[in-house]
């Protein structure tokens, strides 16, 4: 006969994974009741309401494959026939994080303005782990209700797999959202000579008139080119290049002006109130301080030379 989990200690556990997923949802419905109840001027989207929780949801498949990974260490070494059970909750649990993180991940991806290389990166091991997940689990059932030789081993492999995998995919969509010099910007200096870096930058002065890039350079790449950069575009604007900061983006006015810091729409965008849609940087995110936005100013108005 089949083992089973006493009662309490399987409601315990089912009641808990429960809940850990039912609390992005719930802000989702208090979210949907404030935006109702404000402003019914712009069309509600299902796609851009939901896409944002895909920084919530990804958090689930990790917890899950790291509680699952842990207890089945421990049963590596004390086999357990309701340890057994609990993984098997924990691994379908796991599942359906992935799915729902997968799922959210698909509608910001088309929100747009990432590079296509990392995005692309960022997706394929998503995938690869979302299957070797729901792979393990599949035969972890099976094991089950009909242990075979070595099945405890292909579980193990696709387990460890399918977490590396997962970590892999948090890397790649860390430098989506952070920039790909998010792990080593504060680096040491030894370390990022290793690893072939440029030297770290300090923090900005305000300047005068003969500012040059590489006074605005270091408060430039930590606040406005993780969203503005090469890797990402949002609103389709580039400021780390030149010619396409001039360019400007979808809004078809210059994101900088060289000798005009009032017609530049980073120095608009820096000095909106923080509440405001078009504020720079999105609010959560550290904005430029008043020295760096003063260095800022002062080397748009002196040509804005790269």
């Amino acid at each position: 006969m089949k083992p089973h989990l006493p009662h309490p200690t399987r409601r315990f556990v089912l009641t808990a994974a429960l809940l850990a997923l039912a609390f992005p949802w719930a802000g989702l419905l208090a979210a949907e009741t404030g935006a109702s109840a404000g402003s019914t001027s712009t069309v509600f989207s299902w796609f851009r309401f939901l896409a944002p929780f895909h920084m919530v949801a990804l958090h689930l498949p990790i917890g899950f494959l790291l509680f699952v990974s842990a207890i089945e260490l421990w049963t590596w070494r004390k086999p357990s026939a309701e340890r057994r059970e609990v993984i098997q909750l924990g691994m379908l649990l796991g599942v359906m994080a992935t799915a729902l993180t997968m799922a959210l991940g698909y509608l910001r991806a088309s929100d747009g303005g990432y590079d296509e290389l990392t995005l692309t990166r960022h997706r394929g091991w998503g995938i690869a782990a979302g299957v070797l997940i729901a792979v393990a689990w599949g035969l972890h059932r099976a094991i089950l209700k009909d242990p075979a030789p070595g099945g405890l081993v292909a579980f193990r492999t696709l387990l460890f797999t399918g977490f590396i995998c997962l970590s892999v995919t948090g890397h790649h969509g860390g430098s989506l959202t952070h920039g790909t010099s998010l792990l080593t910007e504060n680096a040491p200096q030894v370390l990022r000579g290793f690893l072939g870096l440029s030297p770290a930058t300090g923090g900005v002065p305000a300047g005068g008139p003969s500012v040059g890039y590489a006074t605005v350079k270091g408060a430039l790449e930590k606040k406005c080119y993780v969203c503005h950069g090469a890797e990402k575009q949002k609103g389709g604007l580039r400021l780390d290049d030149r010619a396409l900061a001039l360019k400007g983006g979808d809004s078809g006015k210059p994101g900088i002006a060289p000798g005009d810091p009032g017609r530049s729409e980073i120095v608009r965008a820096c000095l909106l109130p923080a509440n405001h849609d078009d504020a720079m940087p999105p609010e959560g995110k550290e904005p430029l301080t008043s020295a760096e936005l003063a260095a800022l100013i002062h080397w748009i108005q002196a040509g804005a030379q790269y």
